[in-house]
């Protein structure tokens, strides 16, 4: 098969999700380290939103980082990572979109201040996390009751879960608040192949 390149920044949560996908395959592949911010103008003939993570893998080129958990599942024949039907797909499928759709902009709105010093006047700050709450809240609902995991067993929506929440415990939600996204995270987390692939190196 062909060398896999992961166009990659340790700072990205999107990013995050393929590396921790990559490392529960055992897949190696090529890292090409890409800044977040001012990346040199080759990089948009390969992503034309100039976003990171970019997966390459021969003449494929995948620009999303959910679609590129579906694919390298898909690739190594993991029906358990990616759904043996086409109703587990489907759950899988919901809980990805939505996060990204859903959850992934409060998420977003509540980082910039705490992880990226972002200057916001108190009022849009507290408005943020308030939208957080709610996101979160809505989306725990959608998460299996006794888990350990999204969907019970661990599926690649879990590693999208733990890549992309990966700031979620420092964004100053109350204790009490979404505890089954909570325990997916933690559960996910705590897989072996976490350690030394996800977040800032």
């Amino acid at each position: 098969m062909s060398q896999i390149v992961l166009y990659d920044n340790r700072d990205s949560t999107n990013a995050n999700k393929v590396r921790f996908l990559l490392a529960e395959l055992g897949l190696g592949y090529e890292v090409r380290e890409m800044p977040l911010r001012d990346k040199p103008e080759e990089y948009f003939e390969i992503h034309p939103f100039g976003l990171v993570p970019t997966l390459i893998d021969g003449d494929l080129v995948i620009t999303e980082s959910n679609v590129a958990l579906r694919y390298l599942a898909e690739r190594e024949g993991r029906s358990d990572l990616r759904g043996a039907n086409a109703a587990q797909r489907a759950r899988i499928d919901g809980l990805l979109d939505t996060l990204s759709l859903e959850l992934r902009p409060a998420l977003w709105g509540a980082e910039e201040p705490v992880v990226y010093a972002v200057e916001l006047p108190p009022d849009e700050r507290a408005a943020r996390h308030t939208a957080l709450v709610a996101a979160a809240v809505a989306y725990d609902r959608l998460l299996d009751a006794d888990g350990p995991y999204a969907l019970g067993a661990f599926t690649i929506a879990d590693c999208a879960i733990a890549g992309r929440c990966f700031y979620l415990e420092q964004l100053g939600l109350e204790h009490d608040v979404a505890p089954r996204l909570r325990r997916v995270i933690a559960a996910a987390q705590s897989r072996t192949c976490w350690d030394g692939v996800m977040g800032p190196a």
